[in-house]
């Protein structure tokens, strides 16, 4: 976990969290668990291929290499 940012007036941070296998609701339970409440989630990365450039609700074709990774 990385702190990126905390806003004392807000009482608001924002963490980075990196988890390898993602279970439902995990990021959420895990903050829940000490007490801190999640306003917002952003996915980055799905396995190799980033999603960051994606609009919400969009989609793309995965490129011929991200096949080839994936099959691996």
């Amino acid at each position: 976990m990385k702190i990126l940012k905390i806003d004392e007036d807000k009482n608001q941070s924002r963490i980075m969290i990196t988890i390898h296998e993602g279970k439902n609701r995990q990021v959420r339970k895990m903050c829940e668990a000490v007490g801190k409440k999640v306003i917002a989630l952003h996915r980055a990365k799905i396995g190799n291929i980033g999603v960051k450039d994606i609009e919400i609700g969009k989609w793309r074709y995965l490129k011929p290499n991200e096949i080839e990774d994936l099959l691996k």
